[in-house]
């Protein structure tokens, strides 16, 4: 079994202040080539104003080609606000189409496409999304004590029925550590970025 951590928060040379913090945890319960069967499970809290978050996601994905995943979840999402009491629960069908490509032995540019059926507690339709992200990762030629990659990368998020983007997810730098020979640990900072209808908001 393998097990990917995944920490979103700040890299030890930045300030010690984040609007959120998130954490992510990916098991992989099955591994038998071309399939893939894990369970993602995420959290998030603002610390602005008083929201956090937990979600559960299934997860299969089959290597159709060499440079070709494709991929389907069904998350499960919990979104709570402490300040006001308001909590809506939240299914999410998902269905993923990932090219990648191998620019060199250590250099990889991943491009996960994601559409995304959300189906929102108390309300009367679905909120469809899909979401791109392309990622560039080095892996380095011999590992620097547990560090084994550098990578960067940056998410789109587009409204179908506002027929326009709401959200960007930008990563400018990220790390992972080779914890065990099953585990790895990646710690990044992200710019997240909301655009109401008037304007841009990070």
């Amino acid at each position: 079994m393998r097990l990917l951590l995944i920490v979103l928060g700040f890299l030890s040379t930045l300030p010690a202040h984040a609007d959120e913090w998130w954490l992510w945890v990916n098991v992989d319960y099955y591994r038998k080539p071309p399939w893939t069967g894990s369970v993602f499970m995420g959290a998030f809290a603002d610390a602005v104003d008083g929201s956090y978050g937990q979600m559960v996601s299934p997860r299969v994905k089959f290597a159709a080609s060499p440079w070709l995943d494709l991929g389907l979840g069904l998350s499960m999402f919990r979104l709570e606000n402490t300040a006001t009491h308001d909590r809506y629960d939240q299914l999410r069908p998902e269905l993923e189409i990932n090219p990648h490509y191998n620019l060199s032995k250590q250099v990889r540019l991943d491009w996960r496409n994601r559409m995304e059926w959300r189906e929102n507690q108390g309300a009367p339709s679905t909120a469809n999304r899909t979401r791109h992200r392309m990622q560039l990762a080095w892996t380095l030629p011999q590992p620097l004590g547990p560090l084994t990659r550098i990578f960067a990368s940056d998410e789109c998020l587009m409204d179908l029925h506002l027929r326009r983007p709401t959200e960007n997810r930008l990563v400018p730098l990220g790390l992972t550590f080779k914890l065990t020979a099953s585990m790895d640990l990646d710690v990044f900072y992200m710019l997240d970025s909301k655009r109401s209808k008037a304007a841009w908001k990070q």
